[in-house]
């Protein structure tokens, strides 16, 4: 179990209210375990550890690979704050005048046990997120794996989900003011999505992403054929490379590539698919690949740098 001093900010820790002071002080953040669409209401607004229920204690991280290694504490039944007795910190000059006759001193904690919610759930476990931080400045990580150690304890490495990469920046000038709206909003919807939404679901959104904008893209071309906005992405497809002059004896453009690949991922997350063209289910890689192929295509179309 770990105590935390809201004053100073120092943590203890031990297998009861009788511990010791950790030095360096671990970096504690409050932590929101998402299972389901309904956990991101559960956010905290404030970052005040006295309303926190979940902590998480970092022991390590790597900015290169964005790998996060950590346990998890819970605030059980009972009082937050519990009396604690221990020797003297190391970041604090000795209090001898309070210090007891076996050298400890005593004080109030926010007290937090070992969260082990994962053993029971696992395989399960590692198909859920972590969020780290308040509503307003929160980081959103996947669970790679969890392991129990010697302690008991559960260490949870996670991996920033930030790394399935961004859209890039669009270049407004060069969007058509009409598709300016709608091109932003569904951009937008797949870049939240990027950090939160399940892989086929981000998958999806690329596909819808890519037929607005190429719709909106043959449109500004003066090329469309009628009711371009009514089509689906196969048509339109065939509708770009015949505008770009690529037919049956020629190869397919870069770009084209591109939509031909968000194409054929779509359907990757239907069972009966699955079944029928014997595929595997899309992982959060493929989903990351389709979110690539959705920025390459912008950049090709000359709507983003």
């Amino acid at each position: 179990m770990i105590g935390i001093d809201n004053n100073t900010w120092l943590v203890f820790e031990g297998v009861s209210n009788y511990g010791h002071g950790i030095w360096p002080t671990p970096i504690i953040s409050i932590a929101t375990l998402i299972t389901c669409d309904s956990d991101w209401g559960t956010l905290p607004a404030s970052a005040r550890l006295d309303n926190a229920h979940l902590v998480f204690r970092e022991d390590s991280f790597d900015p290169v690979t964005r790998v996060r290694r950590g346990r998890l504490y819970e605030w059980r039944d009972g009082a937050l704050n519990q009396t604690w007795y221990f020797p003297p910190h190391p970041a604090e000059p000795p209090d001898r005048n309070n210090m007891s006759m076996d050298g400890r001193l005593n004080r109030m904690l926010y007290t937090y046990h070992p969260a082990r919610i994962f053993a029971s759930a696992f395989p399960n476990s590692v198909r859920a997120q972590l969020v780290l931080g308040t509503q307003s400045a929160p980081t959103v990580w996947r669970i790679v794996s969890v392991e129990t150690i010697a302690s008991g304890e559960e260490l949870i490495t996670l991996h920033a989900r930030s790394t399935f990469g961004c859209l890039p920046e669009l270049i407004d000038d060069h969007i058509p003011k009409q598709a300016s709206p709608e091109v932003t909003t569904i951009l937008d919807k797949v870049a939240d999505a990027a950090f939160r939404s399940s892989p086929v679901s981000l998958i999806d959104l690329c596909r819808a992403a890519t037929t607005t904008v190429l719709a909106y893209w043959l449109e500004a071309s003066g090329d469309a054929p009628n009711n371009v906005h009514h089509l689906d992405l196969g048509d339109l497809l065939k509708a770009f490379e015949k505008q770009q002059g690529n037919g049956n004896t020629q190869p397919p453009s870069a770009a084209g590539s591109a939509i031909r690949l968000l194409q054929r991922f779509h359907s990757r997350g239907k069972p009966n698919e699955q079944k029928r063209y014997n595929t595997r289910p899309p992982t959060e890689e493929d989903a990351q690949f389709a979110l690539n192929a959705l920025g390459f295509l912008l950049r090709e179309l000359g709507w983003a740098r």
